[in-house]
Protein backbone atom coordinates (compact mmCIF):
# COMPACT_ATOMS: atom_id res chain seq x y z
CA UNK A 1 0.00 0.00 0.00
CA UNK A 2 1.41 3.45 -0.88
CA UNK A 3 2.52 5.42 2.14
CA UNK A 4 4.08 8.62 3.30
CA UNK A 5 7.45 9.14 4.87
CA UNK A 6 6.27 11.37 7.68
CA UNK A 7 4.26 10.94 10.84
CA UNK A 8 2.06 13.42 12.70
CA UNK A 9 4.83 14.30 15.16
CA UNK A 10 7.41 14.67 12.42
CA UNK A 11 5.39 17.29 10.58
CA UNK A 12 7.07 20.09 12.53
CA UNK A 13 10.55 19.20 11.27
CA UNK A 14 12.22 21.92 9.20
CA UNK A 15 12.84 19.79 6.12
CA UNK A 16 9.73 19.47 3.93
CA UNK A 17 8.23 15.98 4.16
CA UNK A 18 8.27 13.86 1.03
CA UNK A 19 5.60 11.79 -0.61
CA UNK A 20 6.34 8.28 -1.82
CA UNK A 21 4.13 5.74 -3.51
CA UNK A 22 4.37 2.21 -4.76
CA UNK A 23 3.78 2.51 -8.47
CA UNK A 24 0.43 1.27 -9.65
CA UNK A 25 -1.40 1.10 -12.92
CA UNK A 26 -3.87 3.90 -13.47
CA UNK A 27 -6.42 1.29 -14.59
CA UNK A 28 -5.81 -1.09 -11.70
CA UNK A 29 -9.01 -1.71 -9.69
CA UNK A 30 -8.93 -1.65 -5.91
CA UNK A 31 -7.86 -4.79 -4.05
CA UNK A 32 -11.30 -5.71 -2.78
CA UNK A 33 -13.43 -5.53 -5.92
CA UNK A 34 -14.47 -8.02 -8.54
CA UNK A 35 -14.49 -6.84 -12.14
CA UNK A 36 -17.59 -7.91 -14.03
CA UNK A 37 -17.64 -7.43 -17.79
CA UNK A 38 -20.88 -5.70 -18.62
CA UNK A 39 -21.88 -3.27 -21.30
CA UNK A 40 -23.20 0.19 -20.69
CA UNK A 41 -23.99 1.69 -17.32
CA UNK A 42 -25.41 -0.71 -14.75
CA UNK A 43 -26.23 1.97 -12.20
CA UNK A 44 -29.85 3.08 -11.90
CA UNK A 45 -28.82 6.51 -10.60
CA UNK A 46 -25.77 8.62 -11.42
CA UNK A 47 -23.75 9.42 -8.30
CA UNK A 48 -22.16 12.88 -8.08
CA UNK A 49 -19.65 13.92 -5.40
CA UNK A 50 -18.89 17.63 -4.82
CA UNK A 51 -16.05 19.12 -2.74
CA UNK A 52 -15.96 22.71 -1.48
CA UNK A 53 -12.74 24.68 -1.25
CA UNK A 54 -11.30 25.38 2.19
CA UNK A 55 -7.51 25.27 2.40
CA UNK A 56 -6.16 22.85 4.99
CA UNK A 57 -9.71 22.26 6.19
CA UNK A 58 -10.18 20.08 3.11
CA UNK A 59 -8.93 17.31 5.40
CA UNK A 60 -12.39 17.37 7.02
CA UNK A 61 -13.95 16.61 3.62
CA UNK A 62 -11.73 13.55 3.23
CA UNK A 63 -12.60 12.31 6.71
CA UNK A 64 -16.29 12.69 5.88
CA UNK A 65 -15.81 10.76 2.64
CA UNK A 66 -13.93 7.99 4.46
CA UNK A 67 -16.76 7.65 6.97
CA UNK A 68 -19.35 7.53 4.19
CA UNK A 69 -17.42 4.87 2.25
CA UNK A 70 -17.08 2.78 5.42
CA UNK A 71 -20.83 2.98 5.98
CA UNK A 72 -21.43 1.92 2.40
CA UNK A 73 -18.96 -0.95 2.73
CA UNK A 74 -20.68 -2.25 5.86
CA UNK A 75 -24.09 -2.17 4.15
CA UNK A 76 -22.92 -3.68 0.87
CA UNK A 77 -20.42 -6.18 2.24
CA UNK A 78 -17.51 -5.12 0.05
CA UNK A 79 -15.39 -2.12 -0.84
CA UNK A 80 -15.13 0.13 -3.86
CA UNK A 81 -12.88 3.17 -4.14
CA UNK A 82 -14.39 6.61 -4.88
CA UNK A 83 -13.22 6.57 -8.52
CA UNK A 84 -15.11 3.30 -8.97
CA UNK A 85 -18.17 4.41 -7.02
CA UNK A 86 -18.93 7.91 -8.32
CA UNK A 87 -19.88 8.83 -11.87
CA UNK A 88 -18.69 12.40 -11.35
CA UNK A 89 -16.30 14.04 -8.85
CA UNK A 90 -16.17 17.84 -8.79
CA UNK A 91 -14.19 20.30 -6.69
CA UNK A 92 -13.03 23.86 -6.25
CA UNK A 93 -9.69 25.10 -4.91
CA UNK A 94 -8.27 22.48 -2.53
CA UNK A 95 -11.52 20.59 -3.11
CA UNK A 96 -10.51 20.50 -6.77
CA UNK A 97 -7.10 19.16 -5.81
CA UNK A 98 -8.80 16.37 -3.86
CA UNK A 99 -11.13 15.67 -6.80
CA UNK A 100 -8.10 15.19 -9.05
CA UNK A 101 -6.43 12.87 -6.53
CA UNK A 102 -9.57 10.78 -6.05
CA UNK A 103 -10.83 10.68 -9.63
CA UNK A 104 -8.00 11.28 -12.08
CA UNK A 105 -5.17 9.75 -10.04
CA UNK A 106 -7.45 7.07 -8.58
CA UNK A 107 -6.09 7.32 -5.07
CA UNK A 108 -7.79 5.62 -2.14
CA UNK A 109 -9.29 7.80 0.57
CA UNK A 110 -6.56 6.76 3.01
CA UNK A 111 -3.87 7.66 0.48
CA UNK A 112 -5.49 11.06 0.00
CA UNK A 113 -5.69 11.71 3.73
CA UNK A 114 -2.04 10.80 4.29
CA UNK A 115 -0.96 12.86 1.29
CA UNK A 116 -3.10 15.83 2.28
CA UNK A 117 -1.45 16.04 5.69
CA UNK A 118 1.95 16.29 4.03
CA UNK A 119 1.07 18.58 1.15
CA UNK A 120 -0.68 21.02 3.53
CA UNK A 121 2.65 21.71 5.18
CA UNK A 122 4.58 21.84 1.94
CA UNK A 123 2.27 24.14 -0.02
CA UNK A 124 1.25 26.44 2.84
CA UNK A 125 4.78 27.58 3.71
CA UNK A 126 4.86 31.40 3.50
CA UNK A 127 7.20 33.24 1.15
CA UNK A 128 8.09 35.65 3.98
CA UNK A 129 8.18 34.98 7.70
CA UNK A 130 5.62 36.65 9.93
CA UNK A 131 8.38 38.80 11.39
CA UNK A 132 9.39 40.18 7.99
CA UNK A 133 6.74 42.90 7.92
CA UNK A 134 8.32 45.07 5.16
CA UNK A 135 8.60 42.15 2.76
CA UNK A 136 5.04 41.04 3.52
CA UNK A 137 3.80 44.58 2.90
CA UNK A 138 5.53 44.69 -0.48
CA UNK A 139 4.02 41.33 -1.37
CA UNK A 140 0.60 42.70 -0.50
CA UNK A 141 1.06 45.87 -2.54
CA UNK A 142 2.24 43.90 -5.55
CA UNK A 143 -0.66 41.45 -5.18
CA UNK A 144 1.82 38.59 -5.34
CA UNK A 145 1.06 35.14 -3.94
CA UNK A 146 1.65 34.64 -0.24
CA UNK A 147 2.91 31.12 -0.88
CA UNK A 148 5.40 29.83 -3.41
CA UNK A 149 3.70 28.10 -6.34
CA UNK A 150 6.55 25.66 -6.95
CA UNK A 151 5.90 23.39 -3.91
CA UNK A 152 2.29 22.81 -4.99
CA UNK A 153 3.36 22.04 -8.54
CA UNK A 154 6.11 19.75 -7.29
CA UNK A 155 3.80 17.85 -4.94
CA UNK A 156 1.32 17.12 -7.73
CA UNK A 157 4.13 16.00 -10.04
CA UNK A 158 5.46 13.70 -7.29
CA UNK A 159 2.02 12.16 -6.88
CA UNK A 160 1.78 11.62 -10.65
CA UNK A 161 5.13 9.84 -10.68
CA UNK A 162 4.04 7.74 -7.72
CA UNK A 163 0.97 6.63 -9.67
CA UNK A 164 3.10 5.53 -12.61
CA UNK A 165 2.28 8.60 -14.70
CA UNK A 166 4.45 11.22 -16.35
CA UNK A 167 4.87 14.64 -14.71
CA UNK A 168 3.42 16.09 -17.90
CA UNK A 169 0.43 13.73 -18.06
CA UNK A 170 -2.67 15.45 -19.42
CA UNK A 171 -5.75 15.81 -17.24
CA UNK A 172 -7.98 14.24 -19.88
CA UNK A 173 -8.73 10.54 -19.51
CA UNK A 174 -10.64 8.65 -22.19
CA UNK A 175 -10.56 5.32 -20.33
CA UNK A 176 -13.92 3.56 -20.35
CA UNK A 177 -13.81 3.19 -16.57
CA UNK A 178 -12.77 6.78 -15.82
CA UNK A 179 -15.20 8.85 -13.74
CA UNK A 180 -16.06 12.34 -14.95
CA UNK A 181 -13.86 14.76 -13.00
CA UNK A 182 -13.79 18.54 -13.21
CA UNK A 183 -12.42 21.45 -11.20
CA UNK A 184 -13.58 25.06 -11.06
CA UNK A 185 -11.28 27.97 -11.84
CA UNK A 186 -11.61 31.52 -13.15
CA UNK A 187 -9.95 33.38 -15.98
CA UNK A 188 -7.74 36.03 -14.42
CA UNK A 189 -8.61 38.87 -16.78
CA UNK A 190 -12.39 38.90 -16.45
CA UNK A 191 -12.91 36.40 -13.59
CA UNK A 192 -15.31 34.36 -15.72
CA UNK A 193 -15.85 30.93 -14.22
CA UNK A 194 -14.16 28.07 -16.06
CA UNK A 195 -14.68 24.33 -15.81
CA UNK A 196 -11.52 22.28 -16.41
CA UNK A 197 -12.55 18.74 -17.33
CA UNK A 198 -10.87 15.41 -17.90
CA UNK A 199 -13.78 14.53 -20.24
CA UNK A 200 -15.34 16.18 -23.26
CA UNK A 201 -18.20 18.53 -22.46
CA UNK A 202 -21.67 17.07 -22.72
CA UNK A 203 -22.92 20.31 -24.27
CA UNK A 204 -20.59 19.95 -27.23
CA UNK A 205 -19.08 23.39 -26.60
CA UNK A 206 -15.50 24.06 -27.64
CA UNK A 207 -13.10 23.27 -24.80
CA UNK A 208 -9.68 24.78 -25.51
CA UNK A 209 -8.16 23.22 -22.37
CA UNK A 210 -9.17 19.61 -22.96
CA UNK A 211 -6.25 18.71 -25.23
CA UNK A 212 -3.54 20.78 -23.53
CA UNK A 213 -4.13 21.00 -19.76
CA UNK A 214 -1.80 18.86 -17.67
CA UNK A 215 -2.77 17.36 -14.32
CA UNK A 216 -0.46 19.66 -12.36
CA UNK A 217 -1.73 22.70 -14.27
CA UNK A 218 -5.35 21.89 -13.43
CA UNK A 219 -4.39 21.50 -9.77
CA UNK A 220 -2.59 24.86 -9.82
CA UNK A 221 -5.40 26.63 -11.66
CA UNK A 222 -8.14 25.59 -9.26
CA UNK A 223 -5.90 26.36 -6.24
CA UNK A 224 -4.54 29.75 -7.38
CA UNK A 225 -6.47 31.85 -4.84
CA UNK A 226 -5.66 35.53 -5.05
CA UNK A 227 -2.78 36.39 -2.66
CA UNK A 228 -2.43 32.70 -1.75
CA UNK A 229 -0.77 31.60 -4.99
CA UNK A 230 0.18 33.37 -8.19
CA UNK A 231 -2.10 32.88 -11.23
CA UNK A 232 -1.09 30.24 -13.77
CA UNK A 233 -0.95 30.57 -17.53
CA UNK A 234 -2.40 27.72 -19.60
CA UNK A 235 -2.70 28.11 -23.35
CA UNK A 236 -2.04 31.88 -23.25
CA UNK A 237 -4.79 32.47 -20.67
CA UNK A 238 -4.31 33.31 -16.99
CA UNK A 239 -6.28 31.26 -14.47
CA UNK A 240 -6.98 31.73 -10.76
CA UNK A 241 -8.85 29.88 -8.03
CA UNK A 242 -12.56 29.45 -8.72
CA UNK A 243 -13.54 29.76 -5.04
CA UNK A 244 -14.55 33.40 -5.25
CA UNK A 245 -17.23 32.37 -7.76
CA UNK A 246 -17.98 28.70 -7.08
CA UNK A 247 -16.49 27.63 -3.76
CA UNK A 248 -19.37 25.16 -3.61
CA UNK A 249 -19.37 23.51 -7.06
CA UNK A 250 -22.80 21.91 -6.73
CA UNK A 251 -24.43 24.21 -9.30
CA UNK A 252 -21.72 23.46 -11.85
CA UNK A 253 -21.95 19.74 -11.07
CA UNK A 254 -25.69 19.86 -11.61
CA UNK A 255 -25.22 21.57 -14.97
CA UNK A 256 -22.43 19.26 -16.13
CA UNK A 257 -24.25 16.08 -15.10
CA UNK A 258 -27.52 17.18 -16.74
CA UNK A 259 -25.68 17.77 -20.01
CA UNK A 260 -24.01 14.36 -19.86
CA UNK A 261 -27.01 12.35 -18.63
CA UNK A 262 -30.17 14.37 -19.39
CA UNK A 263 -32.59 11.48 -18.89
CA UNK A 264 -31.11 9.88 -15.78
CA UNK A 265 -31.69 10.54 -12.11
CA UNK A 266 -28.76 11.77 -10.06
CA UNK A 267 -27.73 11.37 -6.44
CA UNK A 268 -25.70 14.44 -5.44
CA UNK A 269 -23.52 14.42 -2.32
CA UNK A 270 -21.98 17.77 -1.36
CA UNK A 271 -19.26 18.12 1.29
CA UNK A 272 -18.15 21.37 2.93
CA UNK A 273 -15.08 22.51 4.85
CA UNK A 274 -16.59 24.09 7.95
CA UNK A 275 -18.29 27.36 8.81
CA UNK A 276 -17.12 30.83 7.84
CA UNK A 277 -13.76 31.90 9.34
CA UNK A 278 -13.77 34.19 12.36
CA UNK A 279 -12.39 37.76 12.21
CA UNK A 280 -8.85 36.69 13.18
CA UNK A 281 -8.52 33.69 10.89
CA UNK A 282 -6.61 35.49 8.14
CA UNK A 283 -3.79 37.80 9.11
CA UNK A 284 -0.75 39.55 7.71
CA UNK A 285 -0.60 40.20 4.00
CA UNK A 286 -4.00 38.66 3.31
CA UNK A 287 -5.95 40.35 6.10
CA UNK A 288 -7.82 42.44 3.54
CA UNK A 289 -8.89 39.24 1.79
CA UNK A 290 -10.30 37.77 4.99
CA UNK A 291 -13.81 39.09 4.57
CA UNK A 292 -13.93 37.92 0.96
CA UNK A 293 -12.77 34.40 1.77
CA UNK A 294 -15.08 34.22 4.78
CA UNK A 295 -17.90 35.16 2.46
CA UNK A 296 -17.05 32.31 0.08
CA UNK A 297 -17.53 29.77 2.88
CA UNK A 298 -20.78 31.45 3.97
CA UNK A 299 -21.91 31.50 0.35
CA UNK A 300 -21.21 27.77 0.12
CA UNK A 301 -23.93 27.08 2.68
CA UNK A 302 -26.24 29.64 1.09
CA UNK A 303 -25.65 28.04 -2.30
CA UNK A 304 -26.54 24.68 -0.80
CA UNK A 305 -29.75 26.13 0.65
CA UNK A 306 -30.69 27.71 -2.69
CA UNK A 307 -30.02 24.47 -4.53
CA UNK A 308 -32.20 22.52 -2.11
CA UNK A 309 -35.06 25.01 -2.56
CA UNK A 310 -34.83 24.69 -6.34
CA UNK A 311 -34.65 20.89 -6.23
CA UNK A 312 -37.24 19.89 -3.65
CA UNK A 313 -38.01 16.75 -5.62
CA UNK A 314 -34.44 15.52 -5.11
CA UNK A 315 -34.69 16.26 -1.38
CA UNK A 316 -37.97 14.35 -1.11
CA UNK A 317 -36.48 11.36 -2.94
CA UNK A 318 -33.32 11.38 -0.76
CA UNK A 319 -31.18 12.21 -3.80
CA UNK A 320 -29.50 15.26 -2.27
CA UNK A 321 -27.16 15.23 0.74
CA UNK A 322 -24.90 17.83 2.35
CA UNK A 323 -22.27 17.07 5.00
CA UNK A 324 -20.34 19.87 6.70
CA UNK A 325 -18.61 20.40 10.05
CA UNK A 326 -20.35 23.64 11.02
CA UNK A 327 -18.99 23.84 14.57
CA UNK A 328 -15.35 24.00 15.62
CA UNK A 329 -13.50 24.84 12.41
CA UNK A 330 -14.32 28.55 12.19
CA UNK A 331 -11.12 29.55 13.99
CA UNK A 332 -8.85 27.29 11.94
CA UNK A 333 -6.93 29.38 9.45
CA UNK A 334 -7.29 28.28 5.87
CA UNK A 335 -3.50 28.05 5.66
CA UNK A 336 -2.85 26.71 9.19
CA UNK A 337 -1.37 23.30 8.48
CA UNK A 338 -0.30 23.02 12.13
CA UNK A 339 -4.00 22.65 13.06
CA UNK A 340 -4.42 19.25 11.43
CA UNK A 341 -5.02 17.60 14.81
CA UNK A 342 -7.70 20.17 15.65
CA UNK A 343 -9.42 19.62 12.30
CA UNK A 344 -9.46 15.86 12.87
CA UNK A 345 -10.83 16.24 16.40
CA UNK A 346 -13.72 18.54 15.41
CA UNK A 347 -14.57 16.37 12.42
CA UNK A 348 -14.57 13.28 14.63
CA UNK A 349 -17.06 14.96 16.96
CA UNK A 350 -19.27 15.78 13.98
CA UNK A 351 -19.15 12.21 12.69
CA UNK A 352 -20.17 10.83 16.09
CA UNK A 353 -23.25 13.04 16.32
CA UNK A 354 -26.50 10.98 16.32
CA UNK A 355 -28.16 13.31 13.80
CA UNK A 356 -25.16 13.09 11.49
CA UNK A 357 -25.04 9.30 11.86
CA UNK A 358 -28.62 9.05 10.63
CA UNK A 359 -27.85 11.08 7.52
CA UNK A 360 -24.79 8.97 6.74
CA UNK A 361 -26.82 5.78 7.04
CA UNK A 362 -29.51 7.19 4.77
CA UNK A 363 -26.96 8.40 2.22
CA UNK A 364 -25.05 5.11 2.20
CA UNK A 365 -28.30 3.22 1.69
CA UNK A 366 -29.18 5.42 -1.30
CA UNK A 367 -25.72 4.83 -2.77
CA UNK A 368 -26.19 1.09 -2.33
CA UNK A 369 -29.64 1.17 -3.93
CA UNK A 370 -28.34 3.28 -6.82
CA UNK A 371 -26.51 0.32 -8.32
CA UNK A 372 -22.95 -0.13 -9.53
CA UNK A 373 -20.93 1.93 -11.99
CA UNK A 374 -19.33 0.33 -15.07
CA UNK A 375 -19.85 -3.25 -13.99
CA UNK A 376 -17.78 -3.04 -10.81
CA UNK A 377 -19.25 -4.95 -7.91
CA UNK A 378 -18.02 -5.04 -4.36
CA UNK A 379 -16.60 -8.38 -3.30
CA UNK A 380 -13.96 -10.26 -1.42
CA UNK A 381 -10.23 -9.67 -1.76
CA UNK A 382 -8.69 -11.56 -4.68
Amino acid sequence: MPGLSTSFKEINKPNPPSISFKKSSKNEPGPSVLRVHTEGHSSAVRKIFCLDGGGVRGLASLMILKHLMQRLESQRGGRLEPWQEFDMIAGTSTGGLIAIMLGRLRMTVNECIDTYKVLSQRIFSPVHSKANIPARAITKLKAEGKFESQPLEQVVKEICRGRGLSETELLKDNSVDAPKVFVCAAQGINSDSVVIRLYQSGSGEWDDLYDICKIWQAARATSAASTFFDPIEIGHQMYVDGALRYNNPIEKADQESRELWPKEERLIISVGTGSAPGPNVLTGNIADLGRTLAKTVTDSEEENARFRRRNKDMVEKNLLFRFNVLHGLADVKLDEWEAIGEIMAHTGTYLRSPDTAGEFTKCANMMKESGQRLGYIAGEDR
